[in-house]
Order: C-alpha cells, then sequence, then structure tokens
C-alpha cells in the first residue's frame, strides 16, 4: 500500500463548496504571488548587502536619495535593486521611503511602520498612534 491514500465519497455525502466563498478564500490566500517591484529610494547614506545580515558582503555604499527598486520587505529588511544593476541586495527597512499610500506598502510587507522608519507619515498614520499602517489603520480604510 503506498503513503499516499485517495478516499472518495459518494455525491450524496460529499461536502458541498459555495464558489463564491471558495473563489474568495483562494484569492485570499494566494501567497504564490511575489509583490510588484516598486520605484523607491534611500533616505540616507546606507549599505548594501548581499543578505539580510550586516555580516554579508557589502555590494555598495548607496548614497541619501539614492533611486532603488524596491522588490519586498520584512520586519528589518528590504529586497532592493539599483536601476542599472541586476544585483538584488539588501539594506536596512528604515531606510527606504516610497510614494503611496498603505494600500501600496503593505503588499511589499511595509506595514506597522514607526516614526524612525523612512516610510512613516503622518498621513499613513490615520489613528495617529505612531505607527502607520497598522492593523487599525487599515481596517479604517475599508468601505
Amino acid at each position: 500500500m503506498s503513503a499516499l491514500t485517495l478516499h472518495t465519497q459518494s455525491p450524496t455525502t460529499a461536502a458541498r463548496v459555495d464558489p463564491p466563498r471558495a473563489i474568495t478564500t483562494l484569492a485570499a490566500l494566494n501567497l504564490a504571488a511575489p509583490p510588484t517591484p516598486t520605484a523607491a529610494w534611500v533616505t540616507v547614506q546606507t549599505t548594501w548587502y548581499t543578505r539580510p545580515d550586516p555580516r554579508s558582503p557589502k555590494l555598495q555604499l548607496l548614497p541619501a536619495r539614492r533611486a532603488v527598486t524596491l522588490h519586498r520587505c520584512f520586519e528589518r529588511w528590504c529586497e532592493v535593486s539599483v536601476p542599472g544593476n541586476d544585483l538584488r541586495g539588501w539594506v536596512m527597512r528604515p531606510t527606504v521611503d516610497l510614494k503611496g499610500d498603505c494600500a501600496v506598502l503593505v503588499p511589499l510587507g511595509l506595514k506597522d511602520l514607526r516614526r524612525s522608519e523612512g516610510t512613516y507619515s503622518a498621513a499613513r498614520d490615520l489613528n495617529h498612534n505612531g505607527r502607520a499602517c497598522d492593523r487599525e489603520d487599515l481596517l479604517a480604510t475599508r468601505p
């Protein structure tokens, strides 16, 4: 007997799936789709690393206001590329900024932004609690 066994149900005992709900759930769980790379810049002079680790090899020292393409961010790091260079590398998350509201930032991983981060702005902090694009701000923008 194989490790994978398939069990079938008769049509009368099979669970009924509501198509609209199933489609909505699948759309919400579409985690495989990467965010769309977005134009951004570094706010201060910063080091561009090969990995999200300050002990990793350095690719380049980026000057303040240097244009970058932002691919995705995590709690402390953002993956970026520099226009005209095929390499991708990492910069510290507080050093990046870009245009747009929370609907643009959150899919890139930029949520729950603190005042010390380049992407924080009072316009993005709708409840003025010192954290922009946090859960409460996102709920406030729902129709």
